[in-house]
């Protein structure tokens, strides 16, 4: 059975992390999103992959190449324009309508390689000419919401429907599997929820696989968060710490709770590792900095004298200088962080909810904390403070001491207007 992932959308509510990077290449605790999805084809013996890839493709066919060094045989299939999964289906339709069944799965949630393994095999037992992989969700109107009956039979699927017409709060998950039948409807209706409910029509078996364990799609920015502590908890919970050999940690440095650290790490005197938390090559810690729990820090990257990161992702090649604070925060590649830099996380005392421009809309954060999202070369210079939920786009440069209470656009910058008086002191006794 061949496995076809859906790895060309823009990611356009993750702005600024996609301006420059493709979705499915989103890092958590060191790997790409893709990579673990990846990992669950390979460890359910799915080696046959096709990856349709869309803009930046680039950056995910350099990385994963032939698949040989993931243990996959991958082939790649472009998605000229975003147009959607329907299109991105029938991009490759060459390549699958040749096959009696096979797989799709979309390549921005991290579950666990059981969730492949149970779709295929449920699939396989009821004989089933369409499996959905469902799971409950908080707000159905995100995805493809769902209809059961009594025996996991689907009724009808609606795709990001009015909260008034979800039909219940099943949502799809991002794991199909078909019989090559569904293509030609596909090929027919040029809908996915309109050719699924063509063959409930037709009769033909349409199951729901309920998935009851952890799923976490990355849809919006705080998701990314919510899917880096998952990650974090499946590599680290009960295993104990890994810690590189090559790492140099001060002796007067502390870690707590568990801990990956690859090779080349070095942590100063006085720093606090709290995990779990991930540390990656060749990056430096300074001296009495408080690494707490739920970060991920890239590749090369600086952290200065007395920083605190919480709950927050540092992407490859960027540093943090001395005494700032990074809370709830998503902080791109190559981004400089100026001394004293605060990212305010938690919203005013009896106000309203954070909120995130998205899509030209106010959404509010699902969460009581949520920092700032910076994207790539961005710049931001000492003693900048920034409101919660605001995003600073890539290329930008923020100048000293600005307070920034609004979405920066990308290669901006931004200068605080103050006015100053010097006035001779009066009883002066120089």
């Amino acid at each position: 059975m061949k496995a076809l992932v859906l790895a060309g959308g823009t990611g356009k509510r993750l702005y600024p992390i996609t301006e420059t990077l493709p979705k499915a290449m989103i890092p958590l605790a060191g790997k790409p999103v893709l990579e673990y999805v990846i990992e669950y084809l390979v460890h359910t013996n799915l080696n046959d992959i096709i990856i349709v890839v869309g803009p930046k493709k680039e950056q995910i066919c350099d990385y994963f190449s032939t698949g040989k060094d993931f243990g996959a045989n991958i082939s790649y299939v472009e998605q000229k324009s975003p147009l959607g999964v329907e299109d991105a289906i029938l991009t490759a339709l060459p390549v699958l309508e040749k096959e009696e069944e096979f797989l799709i799965v979309h390549s921005d949630f991290v579950a666990s390689s059981e969730i492949i393994r149970r779709a295929i095999e449920y699939h396989k037992g009821l004989d089933s000419d369409a499996t959905i992989v469902i799971t409950l969700v908080d707000d159905p109107t995100l995805y493809g919401a769902v209809e059961i009956d009594e025996n996991a039979k689907i009724k009808r699927i609606i795709e990001k429907p009015k909260k008034e017409e979800a039909p219940s709060n099943y949502a799809a998950a991002g794991v199909y599997v078909f019989k090559g039948e569904f293509l030609k409807k596909l090929e027919e209706t040029k809908r996915f929820d309109a050719a699924v409910q063509s063959m409930i029509q037709e009769d033909k078996t349409v199951y729901g696989m309920v998935w009851e364990k952890d799923w976490t799609e990355i849809t919006y920015p705080w998701d990314v968060l919510e899917a880096n502590r998952f990650v974090l908890a499946q590599r680290l919970k009960g295993k104990g710490s890994f810690i590189a050999e090559s790492a140099q940690i001060d002796s007067t440095a502390k870690i707590e709770a568990p801990v990956w650290i690859c090779d080349d790490v070095i942590i100063r005197p006085r720093a606090v590792i709290r995990g779990p938390c991930f540390i990656g090559p060749d990056s430096f810690i300074g001296d009495g900095a408080l690494i707490r729990d739920h970060t991920s820090i890239g590749k090369h990257v600086s952290i200065g004298f007395g920083v605190e990161i919480k709950n927050s992702l540092i992407f490859d090649d960027s540093s943090v200088g001395r005494l700032s604070y990074i809370g709830e925060s998503i902080i791109g590649r190559s981004v400089k962080i100026g001394a004293g830099t605060q990212t305010w996380n938690i919203k005013i005392r009896g106000g309203p909810p954070i909120e995130m421009n998205i899509d030209d809309k106010k959404v509010p954060v699902p969460a009581e904390r949520f920092g700032a999202v910076i994207g790539e070369n961005a710049e931001i210079s000492i003693n900048v403070s920034i409101f919660p939920g605001k995003k600073i786009g890539a290329g930008s440069t923020v100048f000293p001491g600005v307070i920034v209470e609004e979405d920066v656009p990308s290669n901006a910058e931004v200068r605080a207007k103050q006015e100053i008086q010097i006035i001779t002191k009066k009883d002066s006794k120089l």
